[in-house]
């Protein structure tokens, strides 16, 4: 993100077109290590499945009253409503009914910039409270997805050494192609969408050739 022309925190967003690849557990994994790096994180929980929100659930904590990621989505004027959850770690919980609200909002004009739209107001905010923003995505391309590749800067996405791990990598880059052509500022004609994506091998048996190959092939994409 550019603020005042100088580069300020890192938007980034884990992606994955079906579940079951590792895309959360890297999320979380990335975020736990900026921890230690003592940089300040907000994770932002996209996917109904709620799996990065029950990571910081325990007896002791739930997220029963906050504020979610659909309190954003449905009013992005609203302002900065994260629960912080560990030193340098806050969250915007995901909620149950959240593919109900993305279906109430389908029909909304700029309906892919809604958390594009949140990002721009409280920029100044953000950037003073936080390094990096850690977005999980859902597995699937679909409104919610569309409005976490919005604000990101990067995406990330998990591959697996299978015929469907080389798959997932042509969608990956279609899909997010796609919106790139499509969301476009009616002035100027240049996209919304300008993050990089990146694949991260993930399942790797380093003891077979099949592996090998895979990590071969994975340095030239």
């Amino acid at each position: 993100y550019m603020l005042g022309g100088k580069c300020v925190m890192q938007v980034i967003s884990f992606m994955a077109i079906k579940g079951g690849v590792g895309k959360t557990t890297m999320a979380f994994q990335f975020a736990k290590f900026l921890q230690t790096q003592d940089q300040k994180v907000l994770m932002i929980d996209l996917d109904a499945q709620k799996s990065l929100t029950g990571t910081f659930e325990n007896e002791h904590f739930n997220f029963s009253g906050k504020p979610t990621i659909a309190d954003v989505l449905e009013k992005p004027s609203s302002g900065l409503i994260e629960t912080q959850v560990q030193d340098n770690i806050a969250i915007i919980p995901s909620t149950s009914n959240l593919e109900e609200v993305a279906d109430r909002l389908a029909s909304k004009p700029n309906r892919e910039l809604l958390l594009f739209m949140w990002f721009v107001k409280i920029a100044q905010e953000l950037d003073q409270k936080y390094d990096y923003i850690i977005i999980d995505l859902p597995p699937a391309w679909n409104l919610l997805s569309k409005n976490g590749v919005a604000v990101a800067d990067k995406i990330i996405s998990p591959m697996e050494p299978s015929r469907f791990g080389y798959e997932s990598h042509t969608k990956v880059l279609q899909s997010v192609g796609t919106l790139q052509d499509e969301v476009v500022d009616p002035v100027s004609g240049k996209s919304y969408i300008t993050a990089n994506v990146f694949f991260l091998g993930n399942r790797i048996k380093h003891n077979t050739n099949s592996s090998h190959e895979f990590l071969s092939a994975l340095k030239h994409i």
